[in-house]
């Protein structure tokens, strides 16, 4: 799988326009900065993975990272605009934090003032208690910064939308590792272990969640894989998280057959299962209105809606785990709509409450005017089709 990559993207292109969507969404929302603490935002903002690392985004030009002098070689590699951090990290635990917050705050204060913005809105995120309150003494205002990362990432740039059907390829290489090991007798981790092996092959960065679950282990779901061995006449279930290139992320499901002969009740609920994600996938375009696609999506039994309903029917992936648009049926918000280039996850969990029987399946789309696209056709078990 690594000798078959095909990266398609532009990594400075991706780097520009990311940057560019998130100050438009700054403009938008009238702040004046922001001052971003880790998270995932330095891979999004600045293209590279940094364990620490503080950032002052103006809303105009250049973004100035700040990371310590361990990490400034690589850093400089992806970014240039790099410095020291404004105040040393504070190791001892009897230190008290207050002042160095403070010396922060007036940092980050001066580089408002330097960039004419001292008097507008600061966005923030991740801060400790010592930093919000030193900030908010220094008189700056304060904003959640979240809400524009989020916006910014809503819809994926062209290079992201060339990464993820990069990732459908990757998807699909670790799903049919998982598929192949499938067999009476292997227990979940082993499972689990093999479908990691198989994403790092197909240079997957990140594994971020994997959720093994067999047998009775699927309902209720388990999600975290244990020693139990597969037994024949039973499904086995896979929900993948992996972090691909330029810190985005995927989400797919599936659920496999462990061997001998299907019962009918198994089958059925099984293609029913598939249907409905086929289906539903089909009712994402773009410029419809959330409430409608969850009007028109297709109906569930009764008996599967309690489980079903706790998860989304839809929900964005990329840099986390969810996001904007999510659909949700407790939820059916009539005040947005879908945009062409997002990338949603589109989630179905069949099976009764009281019941160890269960199917899970999730599907990676891109919403387009028309029918979206799938990104990585997940292997399918034909055995349980026929």
């Amino acid at each position: 799988m690594a000798s078959t990559l095909n990266r398609t993207w532009d990594e400075n292109r991706l780097k520009q326009d990311r940057l560019h969507r998130l100050q438009d969404e700054m403009r938008k929302s009238g702040l004046g900065a922001l001052w971003v603490n880790g998270g995932v935002e330095p891979f999004y903002i600045l293209g590279t993975k940094i364990p620490s690392c503080q950032m002052f985004v103006p809303q105009e030009g250049d973004v100035i990272a700040f990371v310590r002098p361990r990490d400034e070689g690589y850093v400089r590699k992806h970014h240039s605009n790099v410095r020291a951090p404004l105040v040393p990290t504070v190791r001892s635990s009897s230190a008290s934090r207050d002042e160095p917050a403070r010396r922060t705050a007036q940092g980050v204060l001066d580089l408002m003032i330097e960039q004419g913005v001292g008097s507008e809105p600061l966005g923030v995120t991740n801060l400790d208690v010592e930093q919000f309150l030193a900030l908010q003494d220094s008189g700056v205002r304060l904003a959640n910064a979240m809400v524009v990362l989020e916006n910014a990432r809503e819809v994926k740039t062209q290079d992201e939308i060339e990464i993820y059907r990069t990732m459908g390829a990757q998807y699909q290489s670790a799903f049919q590792a998982f598929a192949d090991a499938v067999r009476p007798g292997i227990s979940e981790i082993e499972l689990a272990a093999i479908t990691e092996a198989a994403w790092r092959e197909a240079e997957g960065e990140e594994v971020c969640q994997i959720n093994v679950c067999a047998g009775s282990n699927m309902n209720p779901w388990r999600r975290w894989p244990t020693p139990r061995k597969l037994v024949e006449g039973e499904f086995v279930g896979l929900d993948f998280h992996g972090r691909s290139f330029a810190g985005l992320r995927g989400d797919g499901s599936e659920t496999y057959w462990v061997g001998g002969t299907p019962t009918s009740e198994q089958r059925d609920l099984y293609r029913r299962a598939r249907d409905y994600v086929v289906e539903t996938a089909a009712e994402f375009r773009a410029g419809r209105n959330h409430a409608d696609v969850l009007k028109s999506v297709p109906r569930i039994p009764d008996r599967y809606a309690t489980q079903m309903y706790n998860l989304f029917v839809g929900h964005a992936v990329g840099m986390t785990p969810s996001g904007n648009p999510a659909l949700d049926m407790k939820e059916p918000r009539d005040d947005d709509s879908l945009q062409e280039n997002q990338v949603l996850a589109i989630e179905c969990f069949f099976g009764e409450v009281g019941s160890t029987l269960a199917v899970k399946l999730e599907q990676m789309i891109r919403v387009t005017a028309g029918e979206p696209e799938v990104l990585g056709k997940l292997p399918t078990d034909q055995s349980v089709l026929s």
